[in-house]
């Protein structure tokens, strides 16, 4: 019998590692998806910034279409009593005066429909914000866009933002997605390395000690303790190795394909932001001028229409003109601010205050 009846044995063991290539590809691979999951979290961060400026523009743009068609709505309330006056004066017929007050509900009508799209453009901003809906949104005055977009791009300089390769070399040095996919990659590499590692052997060496006997005590004849140095070799496994090998390398490969998918699509997203701001601020000194124009126009038919001189469906076109030429300038202010803050965050560049 080599057991006794009764037996204990109670030890600590202890291992080191003095050789295991699989190790520091391990700790190389876990590195790796640590900056992977901190870059993926840094382009969430920034795209919700690039959401969040978007739907606060797109609030005061709606802001501002409410107030032009208030001020709209102002002039046609003033129309119907000069035409009301008129009338009372047998300077105009009755149909003339019904006109005007047709437009004026018109107007009211569209004052509504604003009024709703600004309501739905503060419901979003908050939902942004992750704040109750109706939450109230200070309104500041929006700055001037081309000014702005001077301030913005300076440090790419002045004639950045029509050189579409230079653009895209910032986009592609600071995107925190393409540092996501690069730190994958590094993963990806590391795993590859980790399974190569398995067809090198491993050396460790190990120290048990501790107590054995009928009870627990000790002393002489009680005590051990053993040192070893442990050698470990598959030598045959059957092509599982090779397996994982395989699927390491195929996992790495995705990864350098993704790579190029997203690189490509920034750079698309690069260039239609370029261009979306390029055009907004093309179209900005038309908007200007036209509305420069259509107010003049009101201004000599508002003139004709207090001397009972102009037929009300002119007046009522021009005033028309008027709104749409101030509601479009309002439009294409926004749309150089809003294509800016997108072509901003297509190159990864900090909003510069001031």
């Amino acid at each position: 019998r080599f057991l006794r009846e009764r037996e204990q044995d109670t030890r600590l063991s202890l291992t080191q590692p003095l050789y295991a290539p699989a190790i520091a590809a391990g700790i190389d691979a876990a590195a790796a998806t640590v900056a992977a999951s901190d870059a993926a979290r840094a382009a969430y961060e920034r795209s919700l910034e690039r959401d969040i400026e978007v739907a606060y523009l797109d609030f005061l743009r709606a802001g501002e279409a409410v107030k032009i068609v208030e001020s709209s709505r102002d002039l046609l309330v003033e129309n119907l009593r000069v035409n009301r006056v008129l009338f009372d004066n047998g300077k105009i017929t009755r149909d003339q005066v019904l006109r005007a007050e047709a437009e004026k509900l018109a107007v009211e009508q569209q004052l509504l429909d604003a009024g709703n799209r600004q309501t739905l453009a503060r419901n979003y901003l908050n939902f942004l914000l992750n704040r109750p809906l109706d939450a109230d949104v200070a309104s500041t005055a929006a700055p001037e866009p081309l000014a702005h977009v001077r301030q913005q791009l300076a440090t790419l300089g002045a004639e950045a933002v029509d050189d579409d390769g230079r653009l895209e070399a910032q986009a592609r040095g600071a995107r925190f997605e393409l540092r996501q996919l690069q730190a994958q990659s590094r993963a990806a590499e590391a795993a590859v390395e980790a399974e190569r590692a398995s067809y090198l052997p491993t050396v460790a060496f190990a120290l048990d000690a501790g107590i054995q006997g009928e009870d627990y005590g000790f002393g002489s004849g009680r005590n051990f303790a053993m040192a070893s140095l442990v050698l470990d070799w598959r030598i045959a496994d059957f092509g599982q190795r090779r397996s994982r090998v395989s699927a390491a390398r195929a996992s790495r490969e995705r990864v350098e394909i993704a790579q190029a998918e997203v690189a490509q699509q920034i750079s698309l997203e690069v260039r239609q932001a370029a261009d979306r701001l390029r055009t907004a601020q093309a179209s900005l000194d038309t908007a200007q001028a036209r509305q420069n124009a259509a107010t003049e126009a009101f201004r000599i038919a508002a003139r004709k229409r207090d001397a009972g001189s102009i037929a009300q469906v002119e007046f009522i076109d021009a005033r028309s003109a008027q709104t749409s030429a101030e509601l479009n300038l309002n439009l294409t202010r926004f749309d150089v601010l809003v294509s800016l803050a997108q072509l901003r965050a297509a190159l990864a560049l900090e909003n510069r205050r001031g």
